[in-house]
């Protein structure tokens, strides 16, 4: 008798521990969260994302999360088919790097809660005050663009010429006709609007244009293309004393590059401050560069800050996109190490604009 309640005993603990180890092993699961980004490129975009999130887990070996890459080429044909492949993979968690036409064709696959995405770049209207899986970090082309306009307001001149892009319309698009709304309303300013793709400009075309009178220059683009710095220099051979505005995503060194005499009259709207002006933000590039050997471009910043509240999250018991969601949008401010980020009901944000002048400076 006492045999068998020994052998009961036994396995009455044996089952206790299995059970506990079976919870704790499901409990602290590791989870996967799908960057996405243009893995192809063979630039420093793409490379950027991966390394910061590889950056990220080294520094947080604790972490739950494991990265997993989704490559989508910033091509709005291959988004969605891409994250669809990495939802039947068992990825219910994402963060976003690509442009808005990207994002605007994915969207509705974070309607309901099977999976949730925080975008660290995207800045198309089309995202926001929506109540749906999909929170942004950044502010929205509208908030962007006004804060860009009345910078411009506050400059010597008269009359600008906006270059747009065409390679990228739901951000440009939404972004120019605010822009144009608030300078036109400020009334101080001519604006002088011509839309081409970027990517592929054409110099023996675009001189006649800029060969007429302006004060100033916006170029309207971003996906940190290369070619902005061209165009730039282009702009600036004509009109050596004229300011040149870019927008936050031409914050890269291939644009320095490519730019030559007119980094000098270049300056640079920004959602972060100067890494020169913010220890956190200056410590974390020169990391970045000492691990990788290279200098980031701005949008690892939201990668960071990104996987952080998504950290945060997780360690705190939250496993499901809904939960996630419900905390995210819960706390008043959150203190990631590269800044705080606070939430609207909607999962969109409004944040100051710095304006850096010194781009040599800050990128080198």
């Amino acid at each position: 008798m006492k045999k068998g309640f020994l052998l009961l005993g036994c396995v009455v603990v044996i089952a206790i521990t299995a059970t506990a180890v079976i919870y704790r092993f499901q409990k602290e699961k590791p989870l996967p969260v799908g960057v996405i980004a243009w893995l192809a490129s063979g630039a420093v975009v793409g490379s950027s994302e991966l390394n910061a999130g590889d950056l990220f887990l080294e520094e947080h070996p604790n972490s739950l999360i494991r990265i997993f890459p989704v490559d989508d080429q910033w091509n709005p044909v291959m988004t969605r088919p891409s994250v669809e492949e990495a939802m039947g993979n068992g990825v219910r968690f994402f963060v976003t790097t690509h442009p808005s036409k990207c994002a605007v064709a994915m969207m509705s696959l974070f309607e309901e809660p099977r999976s949730l995405a925080i975008v660290a770049a995207a800045t198309s209207p089309a995202l926001t005050g929506k109540d749906d899986y999909t929170l942004r970090i950044i502010a929205d082309a509208e908030h962007e663009q006004r804060s860009i306009a009345r910078y411009v307001n506050n400059m010597e001149g008269k009359r600008i010429l906006v270059l747009q892009d065409e390679g990228n319309l739901p951000y440009t698009d939404p972004a120019f006709k605010s822009f144009s709304a608030e300078l036109e309303a400020l009334g101080k300013w001519e604006i002088v609007h011509l839309k081409l793709m970027v990517s592929n400009f054409n110099p023996d075309e675009l001189t006649p244009i800029m060969k007429e009178h302006y004060d100033a220059l916006f170029i309207l683009a971003g996906s940190y293309q290369a070619a902005i710095g061209n165009i730039a220099q282009l702009f600036h051979h004509l009109h050596p004393d004229a300011p040149i505005l870019l927008t936050p995503w031409a914050r890269s060194s291939a644009i320095l590059d490519n730019a030559g005499p007119a980094i000098s009259k270049i300056i640079l709207p920004s959602q972060y401050p100067s890494r020169h002006n913010d220890s956190a933000l200056d410590n974390y590039f020169r990391r970045f560069q000492a691990r990788f050997g290279y200098e980031p471009h701005s949008m690892t910043i939201g990668v960071r800050q990104a996987l952080e509240l998504l950290d945060s999250a997780f360690s705190q018991g939250h496993r499901t996109p809904e939960d996630v969601k419900k905390y995210l949008l819960s706390v008043k401010a959150h203190k990631t190490s590269l800044g705080a980020i606070s939430f609207d009901q909607f999962g969109d944000v409004v944040q100051p604009f710095y304006f850096i002048v010194d781009l040599e400076r800050e990128l080198k």
